[in-house]
């Protein structure tokens, strides 16, 4: 049997509990871990988890294919009280239009089925993408609630605990345990996503709409560059590696841009680093391109940079991302790099004060 840290407060199903407690030091047969596509140990409970066993994780996932979203793959536990951990990579919150509830609930659901590929009888879950990903906290928990009760539903071979932070769940009704399955439907209704939105840190196109999108925007080029690039996107389609990949001609990249930037402004890795709080392997991926920045991760550079606001959007737009007028939270951002405010004390506080999202690297939690 599994034994929470800290006080639970439902157990609705027999063999599922919520408690909030700390996942890395729950006594199961395995955790879950929310990572991005190259399990670069970026931010939250990933970072957490990365430097609690340190290279050994890095070496070990570097083994495993890309993790698409929704997918599950696993590792050993290494040093942790787990066994395994399964590792799982959930979408960012785009409004609700892009299946994002489907495949967050794929992320649960493949955890699980993997758990028992493995044998486990006990796995715990953190509540996934309720942070980093920006989903709303209480669709996130519904989204939980229903994928787990639907695994277990299957059979009762498994105990599953959902490890939940902060005062937020204190004020939830009970209610909001009891036919949960209504609230998305009731409470969330797809919106249109503008271009200039954000695109997802993980988010993947299907290889198709690429080619397409590529042979549209060729028209002005020369024929024999045109035949050619049509050449390699054939080759693509028909053998997706690397090495058709890097045949692609492409403009300065987001992780190229940031190395150049830092030589330019004499400021050492370790010091933008630092300033984020990115752990080494998270940001020597991104610096060798093997991970992809959250938007407010490229803000939180940019600033730790000192940009400029032209600066800032180029940054913006090697990484995918566009500052966004809809946004609040773009509009602030980019408006205090516009003014030449760079002091994180000032920025955290500001931020922290309209209840927006901080900056990776944030004094206030």
């Amino acid at each position: 049997m599994m034994k929470p840290h800290k006080k639970t407060w439902y157990n609705q199903h027999m063999g599922f509990t919520i408690v909030n407690a700390d996942i890395a030091t729950l006594k199961v047969d395995a955790i879950v871990n929310t990572t991005d596509q190259h399990y670069s140990g970026g931010g939250g409970v990933d970072r957490c988890i990365h430097e609690l066993i340190g290279r050994d994780l890095s070496d070990a996932t570097d083994m495993l294919p890309r993790l698409h979203l929704g997918e599950a793959k696993a590792t050993s536990g290494f040093n942790l009280p787990c066994t395994y951990i399964i590792h799982t990579s959930g979408p960012h919150w785009r409004g609700g239009g892009d299946l994002e509830i489907v495949l967050l609930g794929s992320c649960y659901r493949n955890s699980v089925a993997l758990a028992r590929t493995l044998g486990c009888k006990t796995l715990a879950f953190p509540l996934i993408c309720s942070k980093s990903k920006q989903f709303p906290k209480e669709l996130a928990l519904t989204v939980a609630i229903d994928a787990i009760q639907e695994c277990l539903s299957e059979a009762d071979d498994i105990e599953i605990v959902l490890t939940v932070f902060g005062d937020w769940t204190r004020n939830l009704p009970e209610s909001v345990f009891a036919g949960i399955g209504q609230t998305i439907e009731e409470s969330y209704e797809p919106q249109a996503v503008s271009v200039e939105e954000d695109r997802a840190e993980y988010e993947l196109y299907p290889m198709r709409d690429m080619s397409r999108k590529i042979s549209d925007g060729m028209a002005p080029l020369p024929m024999a560059f045109k035949i050619e690039m049509e050449k390699l996107i054939e080759d693509l389609l028909e053998k997706p590696t690397q090495s058709n990949l890097d045949r692609i001609p492409i403009d300065e990249s987001f992780a190229q841009m940031l190395d150049r930037l830092i030589k330019e402004k004499n400021l050492k890795h370790s010091a933008v680093q630092d300033e984020i709080e990115m752990s080494n392997v998270g940001f020597w991926k991104l610096l060798n391109g093997k991970s992809h920045p959250f938007k407010m991760t490229v803000f939180g550079i940019a600033i730790a940079l000192r940009l400029s606001i032209e600066e800032t959007k180029e940054m913006l737009m090697k990484a995918g991302y566009a500052v966004n007028p809809s946004s609040l939270q773009d509009v602030i951002v980019a408006g205090l790099i516009q003014n030449g405010v760079y002091d994180r004390f000032t920025i955290d506080n500001l931020l922290y004060s309209l209840d927006l999202q901080l900056l990776p690297g944030a004094s206030i939690d």
